[in-house]
């Protein structure tokens, strides 16, 4: 009735609507999060420290991303690379070393996981070269308010 390529395709479809579900889920829990800190009156964005934890998360999140994808691609080019070896003696001989298109399989990943890799060591030297007051300072400017706030409520009480 149905062939294995609509099968095939109704799978990856789905799988898609999963991803990108979770992807909705998340950002609907981020901004519940943050109308529920606005309602009892933090500012969102006054309660960061210094090293802005969110944003170290965030960035060990890609190192470790880009890990795992560069060695997976690592694995599938090396994993695919005997391919060229079974190929008639023709084509074969019309690529170098025994290298051809089905190596993309790993290589698109591989280049995927590095670049994840530079940027995170990039973030971490911009974040370091914006840095203008000492950490104190900046930690009693960013923890303050939420003192106050804290403060106020104990008042009222």
């Amino acid at each position: 009735m149905f062939s294995n390529g609509f099968i095939v395709l109704l799978g990856w479809l789905m799988a898609l609507a999963i991803f990108f579900g979770f992807i909705v889920l998340l950002r609907y829990l981020y901004h519940k999060e943050r109308m529920a800190l606005i309602t009892r009156g933090i500012h969102p964005n006054n309660n960061r420290r210094v090293e802005d934890p969110q944003r170290q998360i965030r960035s060990r999140r890609m190192l470790r991303a880009g890990l795992i994808i560069a060695m997976v691609g690592l694995s599938l080019t090396v994993g695919l690379y005997p391919i060229g070896f079974f190929l008639p003696t023709t084509l074969a001989a019309a690529s170098p070393f025994h290298l051809g298109p089905w190596l993309l399989l790993g290589l698109i990943p591989l280049g995927v996981g590095i670049a994840l890799i530079v940027s995170y060591y990039l973030e971490q030297n911009a974040q370091g070269s914006q840095t203008t007051s000492t950490p104190e300072e900046q930690s009693k400017e960013n923890v303050t308010p939420l003192q106050e706030h804290i403060e106020k409520k104990r008042q009222e009480k």
